[in-house]
């Protein structure tokens, strides 16, 4: 940084140039971005993943899942709020909650209303598996949410690092998906109480079992996702739920790799960037 003292340098245009076209964007001033999809990263979940002693102490990637699950939306130009268990569901048409393993007082209620109300929930592998004082629920898991997803996790089981599993869609049941997607990490050993079997597992003890579910609970749906999938499964799946609400983005298109499309409105002009 140049201490010449006067303005004659590229830096100081270059601030200049920015300020002037600042002032060209008056008419954006005050819009919003308001977005109809949710996912759920609750530092307090985060903390309890972190610290706990099994069933896996490496690759918990609690972040880098929830990362997975935004991508999908992120790249068609869909809007996201990203927010704690604690914050309200209803404007949402979508709320996705990767690992929500800490449900504290009251979360698993409210998502029930959300998906009573008509709303798409998606929960995967590690959820509901303890309270906010990080004591496991009794009576099976997913706890609180057993009823909602119309499932019961027997077993939170895990690969060991390298080894995978083979994740097969049933035929017709969710339009786009894989025949065959490849699982590691997590893979929980659940039992249908009531949810629609999406997709099951290909091999070793797991073979048939379902991997993927759905469960139809008043107006809306939950999703229950047993294994830590791959990208092509993750986005084939929210690009389908996206289409089935009818979410988009300002572009019903997908885009380039690497280029992302934003709108902002005020309620009745819509700005594209």
């Amino acid at each position: 940084m140049s201490h010449a003292g006067h303005e004659h340098t590229r830096v100081f245009r270059d601030v200049a140039q920015v300020g002037a076209d600042l002032e060209k964007l008056d008419a954006i001033v005050g819009t919003t971005t308001p977005a109809q999809a949710a996912l759920i990263y609750d530092w307090e979940n985060d903390w309890a993943i972190s610290l706990a002693q099994g069933p896996r102490n490496a690759c918990k990637e609690y972040f880098d899942t929830c990362l997975a699950h935004y991508q999908p939306l992120w790249k068609r130009g869909i809007p996201v709020d990203v927010i704690d268990s604690m914050q309200d569901f209803s404007k949402y048409k979508i709320l996705i909650a990767p690992m929500l393993s800490m449900l504290r007082p009251g979360v698993a209620e409210r998502i029930g209303r959300f998906v009573e109300e008509g709303g798409i929930f998606v929960a995967t592998y590690l959820t509901g598996i303890v309270d906010e004082d990080d004591l496991c629920f009794l009576g099976g898991f997913p706890g609180p949410l057993r009823k909602v997803l119309g499932i019961w996790m027997e077993e939170n089981d895990v690969l060991a690092e390298g080894q995978t599993q083979e994740i097969h869609a049933v035929a017709g049941a969710l339009p786009g998906m894989p025949k065959v997607s490849t699982a590691r990490h997590y893979c929980d050993v659940i039992h249908v109480e009531g949810a629609q079997v999406l997709a099951t597992y290909g091999k070793d003890f797991y073979a048939g079992s379902a991997a993927v579910t759905r469960n139809t609970f008043g107006r809306g749906e939950a999703y229950y996702i047993a294994s830590r999938n791959d990208e092509a499964f993750t986005d084939a799946l929210l690009s389908a739920l996206t289409k089935q609400v009818g979410l988009r983005g300002p572009l019903d298109t997908d885009l380039p790799e690497g280029v992302s499309v934003r709108s902002r409105t005020d309620g009745v002009e819509e700005y594209c960037s």
